[in-house]
């Protein structure tokens, strides 16, 4: 079973420009090796790295390796649909390989980047550091909300599946988020007080318009997003989920919000609880 493991870069105000700088040059790689394999009808490795390769490395200064890795984004995309060339962002993912990437001990990383390498710390959880161990193979370096990530992948061995034994019924609802079978209610009265408030403030900016209200109101989004699964959380439960709470009929308008916000939209992916290894 393989997953994944996000590291958390802390680059310094010169390495985060040179990762940037980087990361531009390799998409704009990326999506000129597309252009020409799409042109040429050329969409396997081998026959897009003959007509792509030397002029990636001259044109857009990359490393030999770096320019092979970006060959191969365009063609992943060219496995997925070859009746569209593709063209990525200028700040999207670099792939990095055991060739330009390297971990020196358990809290640095090393990177290849335009000007050569460089040696950059990183942070993660108790969870990650326990499976650093079992790192291989590929990791994305992707650049999220002004911060680096590097997505590394492990392989963890898939234990056998637990015989279940007892079971506990849940029913999930509005104004109780969860009910289970031995008769417990799990309310969730200060999370719908947290929503509503964001709800509000979503819709006095939404009236602003300015740009300033809409930076504020990108900052407040993924923040209520996550509200719904701090409300499924607690329940600690997964099951068959009802897919009709939400049909067709139209909420009284105080009730639309807490409707259309429902927690139990996300219990079916939060709610399942992270097994630690061997478990």
């Amino acid at each position: 079973m393989k997953l994944t493991l996000q590291l958390q870069l802390l680059p310094t105000p010169e390495q985060k420009t040179a990762l940037l700088k980087t990361m531009e040059a390799f998409n704009a790689a990326a999506s000129h090796a597309a252009a020409l394999g799409f042109e040429q009808k050329y969409f396997g490795q081998n026959n897009l790295h003959k007509i792509a390769y030397r002029e990636l490395r001259d044109r857009f200064g990359l490393s030999a390796q770096m320019a092979v890795r970006a060959i191969g984004k365009a063609v992943e995309c060219f496995q997925r649909d070859k009746n569209k060339c593709p063209a990525f962002k200028p700040r999207g993912a670099i792939t990095y390989d055991q060739r330009i990437m390297a971990f020196k001990g358990l809290t640095e990383v090393s990177l290849l980047v335009l000007g050569g390498r460089l040696l950059i710390p990183f942070v993660c959880g108790e969870y990650q550091k326990a499976l650093q161990g079992r790192i291989k193979g590929q990791a994305d370096l992707v650049y999220r909300d002004k911060k680096f990530f590097l997505l590394c992948t492990i392989d963890v061995q898939e234990n056998p599946p637990i015989g279940i034994k007892e079971s506990l019924g849940v029913d999930l609802g509005i104004v109780r988020l969860a009910t289970d079978s031995t008769g417990e209610s799990f309310t969730g009265a200060k999370v719908e007080e947290i929503r509503q408030r964001y709800a509000r403030r979503r819709r006095v900016l939404n009236k602003v318009g300015t740009k300033s209200a809409r930076r504020r109101l990108s900052k407040i989004r993924p923040r209520s997003r996550r509200i719904g699964i701090l409300a499924a959380r607690p329940c600690g439960v997964s099951g068959t989920y009802s897919s009709n709470v939400r049909s067709g009929t139209l909420e009284h308008r105080p009730t639309r919000n807490s409707c259309e916000t429902w927690p139990g939209s996300t219990a079916r992916h939060s709610s399942r609880p992270r097994l630690p290894e061997g478990g």
